[in-house]
């Protein structure tokens, strides 16, 4: 099957791999086999940057073997921002969500935890967390301490 794209599209569809690439791969020290899969397509489709008149994009790395993105790239794209902007808030959003989780495990005992219906319990982490969002986004973490005890 052949995929006929404009310019425009192909700079959307490298953004999207480059989105998608760094999610998969993001804190990975070594290549998985897992996503080897994942990695040939995007090679594969950024193999074409030439073609599709984007030649700013990319520069092919012999010791990677693999196509690296400029900096021209890095600055121009919108892609970073939306990542940023995810990585953002991701972390307030798990952090939130994983302390109410923590302090609700503590209140409970096992069996308490083992009655309790599976969406009630996720709705008492929401109220929960929703605290821990207030108290974030007007204080950030500048309250947040470790207990030394």
């Amino acid at each position: 099957m052949l995929l006929n794209i404009s310019k425009d599209e192909y700079r959307l569809l490298v953004e999207m791999l480059q989105v998608a690439d760094y999610v998969m791969h993001a804190h990975d020290l070594e290549p998985s086999e897992k996503t080897e899969d994942y990695r040939a397509l995007r090679k594969k489709i950024f193999s074409n940057y030439k073609k599709m008149g984007l030649e700013g994009l990319f520069k092919y790395s012999e010791e990677h073997k693999d196509y690296i993105e400029t900096e021209e790239s890095l600055s121009e794209s919108r892609h970073m921002a939306l990542l940023e902007n995810f990585v953002e808030t991701e972390f307030w959003a798990q952090l939130s969500q994983r302390l109410a989780m923590r302090d609700l495990m503590e209140s409970m005992d096992d069996d308490e935890v083992d009655k309790t219906d599976p969406s009630e319990f996720m709705e008492k982490v929401g109220e929960a967390g929703a605290q821990y969002d207030e108290e974030f986004e007007a204080h950030g973490l500048d309250r947040l301490a470790i207990d030394k005890a």
